[in-house]
């Protein structure tokens, strides 16, 4: 290889690190734009009340018609009920015995 070879082998390698050095000084200078915007929305969030308390209205209760709040219902009561209401539609299987009524099955 002969000098001048090395020399643009040279200032290709020194362009090289040019380019790699800015990117990275791109990259770093992003990183703290964006920790630094990250901050500002930290900050501006802790400033915010603490606890949040939704506007009263009666407006709910007027227009439905009920006062007052309503009870909670668990799942075991509501499937509870609902099995009590199926419970009262049945009709009990006579198998024939001592009524001589004979099978209600047919």
């Amino acid at each position: 290889m002969g000098a001048g070879a090395q020399r643009r082998q040279h200032h290709r390698q020194q362009e090289a690190m040019r380019e790699a050095t800015a990117q990275r000084n791109a990259f770093e200078a992003q990183q703290r734009a964006y920790e630094e915007q990250m901050r500002r929305q930290t900050e501006a969030l802790l400033k915010q009340p603490e606890t949040y308390e939704p506007p009263r209205t009666i407006a709910s209760t007027i227009e439905t018609g009920r006062t007052g709040v309503r009870t909670a219902r668990t799942a075991r009561g509501t499937t509870a009920g609902l099995a009590k209401g199926v419970a009262s539609l049945r009709i009990p299987l006579n198998i024939g015995g001592i009524s001589g009524s004979g099978l209600n099955i047919g």
